[in-house]
């Protein structure tokens, strides 16, 4: 019996599986439940919230230990588990901030953002990114929605809107002092 030549462009095999030991019906139930119930995949392996949430406890313990590379892997875990849960996501976007792969982190923040758009964290820290990135008029964007969002809480969001009024002074002013240098 002989095997077949292996493909040279090393591309997957289009009739294996998309996802190895799961079958092609078992992937399309999955889908389909996902698609008309709206579960997490968390939901629909019926995994704990408890077991998640423990996994929480040490990626953000990872996070707080400095360790962002490990609390990364985690949080990109927790995520893909459980994709509505805001503080998964804002733990994701926080190790990518700090390590400083800014554009991914601002894509976490993002879905932080639209999951609580309530909560000014997540524009400040994607602005923070922004800043990272070099892209001024996006960093603006962010902590003026930051500004925005904590205008009716300003206990709660005391020490973020003074950071945030900070910031937006400083780039508002190097943006006026490039205009005039022109």
């Amino acid at each position: 019996m002989s095997t077949p030549p292996e493909d040279p462009t090393g591309m997957p095999d289009p009739t294996d599986s998309l996802l190895p030991g799961v079958s092609d019906e078992d992937l399309a139930r999955i889908t389909t439940d996902f698609i008309n119930n709206g579960k997490t995949m968390r939901e629909l392996k019926g995994i704990a919230r408890e077991e998640l949430e423990a996994v929480y406890g040490i990626a953000y313990n990872s996070y707080a230990g400095g360790d962002y590379q490990k609390a990364r892997k985690l949080f990109q875990f927790l995520c893909f588990f459980d994709h509505l849960e805001r503080k998964y996501w804002l733990g994701l976007g926080g190790c990518r901030q700090m390590l400083e792969d800014y554009a991914p982190a601002i894509e976490a923040y993002t879905f932080a953002m639209l999951l609580d758009s309530s909560d000014p964290a997540p524009p400040f820290h994607a602005a923070e990114c922004h800043i990272g990135l070099g892209d001024r008029e996006a960093a603006i964007s962010g902590l003026t929605a930051a500004l925005e969002w904590s205008g009716d809480r300003p206990e709660q969001f005391r020490s973020l809107r003074a950071r945030a009024e900070a910031m937006l002074a400083i780039l508002e002013e190097s943006g006026q002092s490039a205009a005039a240098g022109e």
